[in-house]
């Protein structure tokens, strides 16, 4: 598998953000529910939000900055989006559906679609974004999403589009709704500035960009839903850093923040709704496999045992995560792996493990994933048996382009990776040859596993292929997975409705239903 190195430095730069308490990262994560606020007014007013500015040129296409695919989510729209169950819903499309080999997904539009500009928005234009998504010059981090599974795109008529798969693939409706995947004008150019013709199909309509400043949107009056839009405007402003954003909250400038331990300790409780948690991400920690010391399975496992993972999740993730068990499966993943056992903190295994000897290393990682080496780091000290250094690098050394970056090669690293579906893993850090298995791991029972997993629509199979997919995972260790990272935003008081889903690109961005009030 072929991969843009650049492009997927900048996106898991943006990613690293996430492990931070930055305002950027745990906006990534907001989701779904606005508390106890009622329904959505009819006069609605402006919702105003802070973001840190794009640290490029803003394209849909292939950005894969944060706070550029926020601005562009607000103007544009995909086909499928993710509600805050993870379930499957239609924007632009109205209906998916896969031939009965699995071979070829049909997603057939809404019926009169249009731009922001008032052009028709119809399959070619799809057929167009979705071409520079995955063609062979592509730049789009998205299309490291379809590699290996979409060969082409169609259309049929002006309603339909048929994606045709290189493999089945059960949760193909899924991959619509992941990053740069808005669709787009026919004609519309990988190397445009996005902000300075911002043509779209979103809920509002990007009307002013200030640089240095922020952007003000308008209501879309044509979007394919504009009844359940109620919000007039949204105003973003951009600001340096999170603590920027918790003062500009506290002064009522902004109506939602990103939960941290910082904001919610300085925050009084009574003046603030928040949303539910949402999971974001695991902070991965990967063993070369194929050098000592972690050629030895008892080593691996060792390590594994030698951490407090409740402890992780309380000083590390401030509470805000879940205990990881040593697989790619999310807790929020549809289906959920049965019959592992938890692993937790074993002294007396990890010296069993070990057999008196001590192993020593180093962990690479980047300065966003500092905190959580550090806890690792004394964790495995203090129960004995490893002697442990840390190497804590800069994003840009980190994820540093060539053969040797660092991220790829070290013996140990922690990377964090966002949230996706559990054979995506598999295919990006599992399998042999893939370009980010940092392990260097394999196992093709693994593999053909993962390949029956998605070539089957059964719940029953599924789960049964699930649970032997997991059980590798657990068993074999190339990756130890300590925590599932969640956020959730605070809003004020003033907002009402409830988030459909999460203010991030699986979520589409959604602000239906949305209001805020004029006290």
């Amino acid at each position: 598998m072929t991969v843009d190195l650049t492009s997927r430095r900048r996106r898991l730069k943006r990613l690293a953000l996430a492990a931070t308490a930055s305002a950027l990262a745990l906006t990534l994560a907001a989701c779904s529910s606005g508390g106890d606020a009622s329904s959505g007014s009819s006069d609605a007013g402006t919702y105003t939000l802070g973001l840190q500015e794009p640290d490029s040129t803003i394209n849909p296409l292939t950005t894969s900055d944060y706070n550029a695919m926020f601005i562009v989510g607000l103007a544009s729209e995909g086909l499928l989006s993710q509600d805050a169950q993870g379930k499957l819903e239609g924007r632009l499309a109205d209906s998916w559906k896969a031939s009965s080999d699995g071979r070829t997904w049909t997603v057939t539009l809404r019926d009169g679609l249009k731009f922001s500009d008032g052009a028709a928005l119809t399959s070619k234009d799809v057929v167009a974004t979705f071409d520079s998504i995955i063609g062979s010059d592509s730049q789009s981090p998205g299309k490291s999403s379809f590699e290996g599974i979409l060969g082409s795109v169609a259309a049929d008529g002006d309603s339909a589009v048929e994606f045709t798969l290189d493999k089945p693939y059960a949760d193909f409706p899924y991959l619509l709704t992941g990053s740069n995947t808005t669709i787009q004008p026919a004609g519309f150019k990988a190397s445009t500035n996005w902000a300075k013709q911002p043509v779209g199909a979103g809920q509002f309509v990007l009307s002013k960009y200030s640089a240095g400043q922020g952007a003000t949107f308008t209501k879309n009056p044509d979007y394919w839903d504009a009844k359940d839009v109620d919000l007039d405007k949204v105003d973003v402003k951009f600001y340096a850093d999170d603590q920027a954003q918790l003062l500009a909250f506290q002064s009522g400038e902004i109506d939602q923040i990103a939960s941290s331990p910082t904001a919610t300790s300085t925050l009084q409780a009574s003046d603030y709704n928040e949303t539910k948690p949402y999971y974001n991400k695991f902070d991965g920690i990967f063993l070369d496999v194929t050098k000592a010391p972690f050629d030895d399975p008892d080593v691996r496992e060792a390590f594994a045992l030698a951490l407090d993972r409740k402890e992780i999740v309380k000083t590390v993730y401030g509470g805000n995560a879940e205990v990881g068990n040593d697989t790619t499966f999310f807790p929020s993943s549809a289906i959920q792996p049965k019959g592992l056992e938890q692993r937790s903190q074993d002294a007396a295994k990890v010296r069993e493990l070990l057999g008196g000897k001590t192993v020593s290393f180093e962990i690479t990682t980047l300065d966003a994933e500092k905190a959580l080496a550090q806890v690792v780091q004394q964790q495995l000290e203090a129960v004995g048996g490893f002697d442990v250094t840390l190497k804590v690098l800069t994003s840009a050394q980190y994820y540093a382009d060539g053969a040797d970056t660092p991220w790829l090669n070290a013996p140990v690293t922690i990377t964090n990776w966002a949230q996706r579906l559990p054979a995506q893993y598999v295919d990006l850090i599992y399998r042999s040859g893939a370009a980010w298995n940092a392990s260097k791991y394999s196992n093709p029972e693994l593999e053909t596993l993962v390949d029956q997993y998605e070539s089957t629509t059964s719940e029953s199979e599924r789960q049964d292929l699930a649970d032997r997919i997991a059980t590798i995972e657990w068993t074999d260790l190339p990756v130890i997975v300590p925590a599932f990272a969640s956020s959730s935003i605070l809003l004020q008081k003033r907002v009402t409705g409830t988030f459909r889903s999460g203010q991030d690109f699986p979520g589409g961005f959604d602000f239906r239903g949305i209001g805020v009030t004029s006290s």
